[in-house]
């Protein structure tokens, strides 16, 4: 059966999808003996819709996965989808107050609105599933895991019980980031900072003066710190002042000593405000000082910032306070800067610090058994990496992922929201405890009512996901003992490689080495490929809100097919590059898939009605054939090196350009020329070497290599085809070498061609003298004479070229004379000759306009420029036209 003229992804991708799914061909198997290869989907929010950061992920992912299967592992790609707790309840929330309902927490309670979110993301998960398939993701679909699975959620309470009795979770008050948007605390790296124009205010303050970029909050300050090497300042240290706010209240700060102030900053004085910033939370702690909170979750200020400013939004009270203070004398001088404020990374909303009771982990206790030693998690999450046991690609955010790990706090995973897992604590009175996986027994206990940090739970995924569930559902076992009796965890477990961003290695990838090396003593994964971000044309981050530049995944598959935007995804992608997504570059990564498609056609009528399977090269002798095989060996053996190094993008492109110019330019061309058309060599070797193209393509493009192997009658499925073997037996350097001469001389030719400006369809005559490999370019003869047009080509071994009336180019293995035919001779010299004395004319006519004084004078100095440089321009064609026409005379 013939190709069909055009390959029709609409068509075949659902088809070819589905039958991967029925072959079983994602589902892995635990039991083989084969080596194993296990990646873990980063989950995409079960909010909406996959965006081209989710798209390059996927593909990236995939081809891994279906490289390593087609080499001989046990290939596991376990998908699954993150509940995104604030993400998601917010989505939620918005939704049912654009339904008419103002309070829906109010109105419908936890329960309720916990399952109407459940619901949402139900339906959810069922879309982002059928986008996945669309990209042709190649996972095993009968391993699916959800955060809030119970075996995840039974992963999740554990490791909550077992870090509190080890001490390395407690609830304390601390200053946390508060979104009031959200009504909310976020962790410190879901914090953004954006720079905004601002005014520094320094006030009077008893006998000093501070300065502050926040007057409001000094409404709550406790105390004035000082460096304790600040002469200036020693007698004020311990003495109590008290300062009346004009129209506010008077407070009573301490003047304190600590090494956090620098003195060379400012007046080396600074207001303590212990309720509303994480450093003066730590001095507060140092001294023993009181908490004033003058800021409300709510975002506006409280009773305690005095009745004038209370209820008061934070920007309403800064700029009444300060009004106030200039009132009263107490505004010493105001100056403009640039402050980099915080947002929250999900409502773009200003986050407050405020003192709240919160579920922290401590990462700085050294209470981890690790490798001998006991360790704090900090120290943990530093070793793996630096020891080796975890590699970072690019390498040089290692180098960052240090640095954020030697800044790391504690950190807090509380959140005031009611989407998520719950914290497994439970109360009853104000004496009894209770921390553990399920309900403890009893009357009279109440549930602590905040969630989870969603990163809390998508921290253990590389492990909780391979909890067996049947397991899970015994109340009786605890945590290692699931992990014990799950054979998924210990055949796949760790994980080979975690793919994914390079703006979340902190939000988790980090997190994910602190609760996998603490929950199961094992890293997480051994390597670590981090992608950077997918940019518009303008080079700026893809956004929906720019449709004239955003490329959507689900358009594009629509409209061109999932293969032409992995290959857009991955051409020219390294690790930790940004890279440009245009509709252009689809349009070029569309091109090849049709290149592919119509090389396909050649080769099937090659093969003809040969037994494909006979179709294997044998005894090859044609130079040409043999140039194939030694260039396919080494394309395996290049490919599978920039494979191993993760240069996926450099392996693309290598396979691309290979097949472009020397499989299709090159060797497809030839074989349309006798005799080697009609060799069984070439049958063989064409069709083997496809079949290797595909092979090679496939991790890249998968639908249509998976369409095209069927089509053209491989063995079984490529998907379970083996990866390409380079074959030591194709060893003919002195044919490959003769046959890459000939390349060159078939490009000389052509280029000569070019530069004499001879038509492409003139006749032309051609000459060439062998200096190497001549025994090659002989048998080649009649393929350059076809691939040059030369009516006549005559080949000598050394000697002398004949180069009167040529043009000539010269190469180590050859030089060769070209000249055209003596009835495209003379049609050559009547169009040289009309040319020349049209081009005559206008150099005549361009002349007298220059000689014009007239002109020169009055005319725009641009207009005057440009009839200069067409001048020249035509005077130098004309020399040219008169000189080949000398040549065409000689």
């Amino acid at each position: 059966m013939s190709l069909a003229k055009y390959f029709e992804p609409q068509k075949h991708e659902p088809q070819i999808y589905q039958r991967w799914l029925d072959s079983g061909a994602f589902v892995a198997d635990r039991k083989s003996t084969k080596p194993v290869f296990s990646i873990a989907m980063p989950p995409p929010n079960a909010t909406g819709t996959l965006h081209t950061g989710h798209a390059v992920t996927m593909t990236i992912e995939d081809l891994m996965v279906r490289w390593r299967r087609m080499a001989g592992d046990e290939a596991l790609w376990l998908p699954g989808t993150d509940h995104a707790a604030i993400a998601t309840e917010s989505v939620v929330i918005r939704q049912l107050q654009a339904q008419g309902m103002a309070d829906p927490r109010a109105e419908l309670g936890r329960d309720e609105l916990v399952r109407r979110i459940a619901a949402f993301v139900e339906r959810s998960r069922e879309r982002i599933r059928e986008q996945i398939r669309a990209l042709g993701a190649s996972c095993d679909w009968t391993r699916e895991r959800y955060t809030m699975d119970p075996a995840l959620s039974r992963a999740v309470n554990g490791i909550f019980a077992r870090m509190f009795r080890d001490g390395l979770i407690y609830r304390a008050p601390r200053i946390v980031n508060w979104d009031p948007s959200l009504q909310t605390t976020v962790s410190d790296d879901e914090i953004e900072y954006q720079d905004r124009p601002a005014k520094f205010y320094t006030l009077r303050y008893g006998p000093f003066l501070v300065a502050t970029s926040r007057p409001e909050t000094k409404l709550g300050d406790t105390a004035v710190a000082v460096h304790p090497g600040d002469e200036r300042y020693r007698d004020h240290v311990g003495k109590t002042y008290e300062v009346a706010w004009p129209k506010g209240p008077t407070i009573t700060v301490e003047v304190v000593a600590d090494e956090a102030v620098d003195p060379e900053t400012g007046s080396g004085v600074v207001g303590v405000t212990p309720a509303h910033s994480h450093v003066d939370f730590e001095i507060a702690r140092r001294h023993n000082l009181p908490l004033v909170q003058v800021i409300g979750e709510d975002g506006r200020m409280t009773e305690a910032a005095g009745s004038y400013y209370a209820g008061m939004s934070v920007e309403e009270c800064r700029r009444a306070f300060v009004a106030e203070l200039e009132r009263a004398g107490l505004l010493a001088k105001v100056e403009d800067y640039v402050q980099p404020v915080s947002l929250c990374y999900r409502s773009k909303q200003p986050v407050e610090p405020l003192p709240k009771m919160q579920w922290f982990v401590d990462v700085t206790k050294p209470a981890v058994p690790w490798k001998g030693k006991s360790l704090s998690l900090k120290q943990v999450m530093r070793d793996v990496v630096a020891s080796g046991d975890i590699r970072i690609l690019p390498e040089h955010e290692t180098k960052t992922y240090f640095h954020w790990i030697d800044n790391l706090r504690d950190w807090c995973i509380s959140r005031q929201i009611w989407w998520g897992h719950r914290v497994p604590v439970w109360y009853r009175g104000s004496e009894d405890l209770y921390v553990g996986h399920r309900p403890p027994p009893g009357d009279g206990w109440q549930q602590d009512p905040d969630t989870l940090d969603t990163w809390f739970s998508s921290a253990l995924w590389t492990w909780s996901t391979l909890i067996d569930p049947q397991a899970a559902e015994n109340p009786e076992l605890d945590l290692d003992q699931l992990l014990e009796r799950s054979p998924d965890f210990h055949r796949f477990h760790p994980t080979s490689v975690m793919e994914t961003g390079y703006d979340i290695l902190f939000f988790w990838v980090a997190r994910m080495i602190l609760m996998t090396t603490y929950g199961t003593g094992q890293v997480p994964f051994r390597t670590v490929y981090l992608h950077g971000l997918i940019l518009d044309k303008d080079g700026e981050k893809m956004s929906k809100s720019k449709p004239e530049t955003c490329v959507d995944p689900m358009d594009t598959i629509a409209e061109h097919g999932a293969d032409t935007l992995r290959l857009a995804l991955v051409l020219g992608n390294a690790p930790g590059k940004d890279l440009k997504l245009t509709h252009e570059r689809l349009i070029g990564c569309k091109r090849l898939v049709n290149k592919l498609w119509n090389a396909a056609k050649l080769v099937e009528r090659t093969a003809g009605d040969r037994d494909r399977r006979a179709l294997v090269p044998a005894a090859v002798e044609h130079p040409v054939n043999r140039w194939l095989l030694v260039r396919t060996r080494e394309l395996i053996e290049r490919t599978g090196a920039r494979f191993d190094a993760f240069a996926f993008g450099d392996a693309a492109e290598i396979v691309r350009s290979t097949f472009w110019s020397e499989y299709c330019d090159v060797y497809l061309e030839a074989i349309k020329v006798a005799p080697l058309a009609e060799l069984e060599e070439t049958a063989q070797t064409a069709f083997s070497v496809f079949a290797t193209y595909l092979q090679l393509f496939h991790p890249f493009m998968p639908f249509v290599t998976e369409h095209l192997w069927s089509e053209l009658g491989c063995d079984g499925m490529l998907i379970r085809a083996p990866w390409p073997e380079p074959n030591p037996a194709f060893d003919w350097p002195q044919d490959a070498a003769g046959v890459d001469a000939v390349a060159r001389l078939i490009s000389a030719v052509r280029r000569v061609r070019a530069e004499q400006g001879i038509e492409p369809g003139a006749e032309i005559e051609v000459a060439v003298r062998s200096l190497a490999h001549h025994r090659v370019i002989e048998a080649c003869r009649p393929i350059v004479a076809r691939l040059t047009r030369a009516a006549e080509l005559r080949l000598e071994q050394g000697g002398e070229l004949d180069e009167s009336g040529a043009a000539v180019a010269v190469d180590p293995a050859f030089a060769v004379a070209v000249r055209l035919g003596a009835a495209d001779r003379e049609a050559e010299r009547r169009r040289l000759e009309k040319q020349l004395e049209r081009d005559r004319q206008r150099l005549a006519g361009v002349r007298k306009r220059l000689a014009n004084q007239q002109f020169v004078e009055r005319a725009a100095p641009q207009a005057v420029q440009g009839a200069r440089d067409l001048e020249a321009e035509l005077a130098a064609t004309v020399e040219s036209i008169e000189e080949r026409l000398r040549a065409l005379s000689a």
